[in-house]
């Protein structure tokens, strides 16, 4: 049996679990960034077809952060420079909810190290990290979606620090900005995207759906758009469970 024929029938017997959100109007958004529009524009009353137009910044819905997004001294680490297996790998989801944090907060190191003494787990070199902080709850459509956007716990320096010492391939996370403490829109440091992270081409997930369907250790698969000098991209996350 060829190599792809294993793989083939692999998938074909696994559970997927689809990690990204539907792209669409109203949908949460960092703040400053460009609005999201899904329009209906060739239909098939008018035109014969029917095809919509999409308006919407590298970092709408679930996304990517390359170096260059945050990084003026790296600003040729652009997404079209990297394969399309830039964030694909083995994953371990940390259950951050059960440390309670309220936006603003970060999470200490030692929280970290007790959590997986807890879990008899830790990610590793070339795992990619999953940070359930059970946000999905506060992703909302409606005028209540500001929420999702302007509150959030995130990480300390020295947690930033350890899981780039263990030389991992990605972190993600269902909030929107990962390892960044927001509260009531304002903007804490970020030391995973400014110091840890990005400077070492750790790849930064956010938005990501569906955490809480995993098991601790699964397969993560995500492609990104080969954009021009792109800064990010969206991506269709999902999960294979063994």
């Amino acid at each position: 049996m060829h190599n792809w024929e294993q793989l083939n029938q692999l998938i074909g017997e696994a559970e997927i679990v689809d990690l990204s959100p539907t792209i669409e109007h109203n949908m949460p958004k960092w703040p400053t960034h460009p609005q999201i529009i899904v329009d209906p524009t060739i239909t098939h009353a008018h035109d014969g077809y029917y095809c919509q137009t999409l308006v919407m910044g590298e970092h709408t819905g679930a996304h990517v952060d390359c170096p260059a997004h945050i990084l003026p001294e790296m600003q040729d680490k652009t997404v079209d420079k990297y394969g399309p297996t830039m964030v694909m790998g083995p994953a371990v989801k940390y259950d951050m909810f059960r440390l309670n944090a309220q936006p603003g907060d970060r999470i200490t190191k030692e929280q970290i190290l007790e959590l997986e003494n807890q879990m008899g787990d830790r990610a590793g070199t070339g795992d990619i990290v999953l940070l359930d902080f059970g946000y999905q709850q506060y992703w909302k459509l409606d005028n209540t979606w500001k929420y999702y956007a302007l509150n959030e716990p995130g990480l300390s320096e020295e947690v930033c620090a350890l899981f780039a010492e263990r030389k991992i391939r990605a972190i993600g996370s269902d909030t929107i900005a990962c390892d960044t403490p927001v509260k009531d829109g304002y903007e804490y440091f970020s030391y995973g995207h400014h110091n840890s992270f990005l400077p070492n081409e750790i790849f930064i997930m956010e938005m990501l759906m569906n955490l809480e369907k995993l098991p601790r250790r699964c397969y993560f698969m995500a492609i990104p758009l080969k954009i021009k000098n792109g800064s990010g991209s969206p991506i269709r996350p999902f999960a294979i469970l063994g």
